[in-house]
């Protein structure tokens, strides 16, 4: 995968987890995948628990899972994921806090997975990625 379909497989799950973080607060795992070329979104189905939640890691599994045999068999270029977490950063003072995050995970082989945090803040209704 070249540097510009890298760049837009990051684009495309950016701009819709930012719609997810305004709109809804909070976001399932989600994920895009990359074949000849063009970027498919995928979500993760499957029915709440009786708490109304997904289960996060079972969705990262599953959609690891799904991704990894599609890159395997050829049919799928590469793959993206990402979900919702809590990172401890250092503010301004030093001193370190919990912020949400969006987790991104992204293969090209479907073995190895490499992932980057990038924490986001809520400022008058409008997503600002820190």
């Amino acid at each position: 995968m070249d540097n510009n379909q890298l760049h837009s497989l990051k684009t495309d799950i950016f701009s819709r987890a930012k719609i997810f973080i305004e709109q809804i607060g909070e976001f399932a795992p989600f994920g895009s995948e990359v074949i000849e070329g063009k970027i498919n979104p995928v979500m993760y189905h499957d029915e709440p628990n009786k708490d109304g939640f997904i289960d996060s890691k079972e969705a990262v599994r599953v959609l690891k899972e799904q991704f990894s045999k599609g890159i395997k068999k050829k049919v799928i270029d590469a793959a993206a994921i990402a979900y919702d977490v809590a990172v401890n950063i250092k503010n301004s003072d030093g001193v370190s806090e919990k912020r949400d995050a969006l987790c991104l995970e992204i293969t090209e082989d479907g073995d190895n997975w490499n992932d980057e945090y990038f924490p986001y803040m809520i400022i008058d209704r409008q997503c600002v990625w820190r």
